[in-house]
């Protein structure tokens, strides 16, 4: 049974969702990877995951998507990562309950298992000594590409709440910058990241190619884009920064799916400072000025949308966590 020293037997963990505030494809790399730069910040909208000690195995109930098969689960996959060391699988309970939609380039997923990997260090004792920070990051990249981010910020309390993210995605930055209100529009169209990639190959066929990841530095000088969203993040200043969003998949993205330059163009109507697509999509995103001004966004989106359902349009807001 697992167990822990100091008497836990359960933990719950936020795991919250992230949007791309700046994305650059740079190129792609001699492993069949893309090297890109992104500052990513988690959002307030988050799934819960629980982790209890069982009697014997491991399961993960997730409702939320009742046909993915459990080991298809990035949940499941990482725990199964973390305890195949063990020379004794613990028995334990894992539950995701989800109010971030899936295929939405928003990181469910990936928050997900960051999640579980911070819970089951909790639970055991052993393990918070041997799996630090930076060895419990390392665990996530051989996972997923956005999982690191989001072992800092699931955390509690969180190591970052903004990072810039290079390589796969995996090589994180911290940075500092404000908060601020967004309308996130949530389609019912899910796309898959090796699609939007794919469809950017066939775009950029003379794209550079890179034979190693690139540095902070590095990707600063590669893309002059992602320096100016990092500097108009730090400025807190919500107008500034709208000026900065870009996202390099909305070109590859889009023609395929029009309907989200759409959301994107009727945000802007709306009063939006500034809009874009969120990760390899479907969540698009206007960034607002306050609160009010957020509702007000939201009323003239779904005036002008009349066929979004308004359970798909929601307001949230950046590096604030609700516990």
């Amino acid at each position: 049974m697992l167990s822990s020293r100091s008497g836990q037997t359960a933990v719950k963990y936020r795991a919250y969702a992230k949007i791309n505030l700046a994305l650059s494809i740079l190129g792609k790399r001699t492993d069949g990877y893309h090297e890109i730069g992104t500052l990513m910040v988690p959002v307030s909208l988050a799934d819960v995951v629980s982790a209890e000690v069982a009697a014997q195995g491991l399961r993960v109930y997730c409702p939320g998507l009742p046909d993915l098969p459990q080991e298809h689960n990035l949940a499941y996959k990482a725990a199964a990562a973390l305890l195949s060391g063990e020379p004794r699988v613990p028995g334990l309970a894992i539950s995701v309950h989800k109010a971030i939609p899936p295929g939405k380039g928003l990181g469910g997923g990936s928050s997900d298992a960051a999640a579980v990997l911070l819970a089951i260090r909790d639970l055991r004792e052993e393990m918070r000594e041997r799996f630090g920070l930076s060895a419990l990051m390392e665990v996530a990249a051989g996972l997923g590409s956005d999982i690191p981010f989001f072992i800092g910020a699931n955390a509690k309390p969180p190591v970052w709440e903004a990072a810039v993210c290079i390589g796969r995605g995996e090589k994180v930055y911290p940075v500092k910058g404000g908060s601020f209100w967004i309308v996130l529009v949530l389609p019912e169209v899910e796309i898959l990241t090796r699609l939007a990639y794919s469809n950017w190959d066939e775009m950029h066929p003379d794209a550079p190619v890179f034979t190693s990841a690139l540095d902070f530095e590095g990707a600063m000088a590669a893309d002059p884009r992602l320096r100016d969203a990092v500097r108009a993040f730090a400025s807190d200043d919500p107008e500034d920064l709208a000026r900065c969003l870009f996202n390099d998949f909305e070109k590859s993205v889009y023609p395929s799916y029009p309907g989200l330059s759409i959301i994107k163009e009727n945000l802007l109507r709306s009063g939006a400072l500034g809009a874009v697509l969120s990760g390899s999509g479907s969540a698009v995103y206007g960034i607002c000025r306050s609160r009010g001004h957020a509702a007000k966004v939201r009323a003239s989106f779904l005036e002008l949308s009349g066929d979004v359902p308004e359970r798909q349009v929601v307001i949230a807001r950046t590096g604030v966590r609700v516990e």
